[in-house]
């Protein structure tokens, strides 16, 4: 996999995010609306759709993927995250295994 172009400009919410995805029902679409029902209607928050895409957590509709499935499950969670950036930064993990 090439490295993922999708980024955030601010990481502030990033763990308040994730925790409102583990307590929130899985959406069928993950949406703008979706996150806004969240309570993350910053800009800057809606770069986070991309991310999650990036990560393999959502497909290019939008729609959760079973890796999202998968991080729904507290235990496992740390884990699906850190798998789904060694995916989408591959290109610099390749480079520098300690990146």
């Amino acid at each position: 996999m090439s490295l993922t172009m999708s980024y955030l400009t601010s990481v502030k919410n990033v763990e308040s995010i994730f925790n409102s995805i583990i307590s929130a029902k899985a959406p069928e679409r993950f949406t703008t609306k979706f996150l806004e029902d969240l309570g993350f209607k910053s800009s800057t928050d809606r770069l986070f759709i991309g991310m999650l895409k990036a990560l393999g957590f959502l497909d290019e509709g939008g729609q959760p993927t079973q890796r999202y499935y998968e991080f729904l499950d507290q235990s496992q969670s740390k884990r699906i995250v850190a798998m789904g950036i060694e995916e989408a930064y591959e290109d610099l993990f390749n480079l520098n295994r300690n990146a």
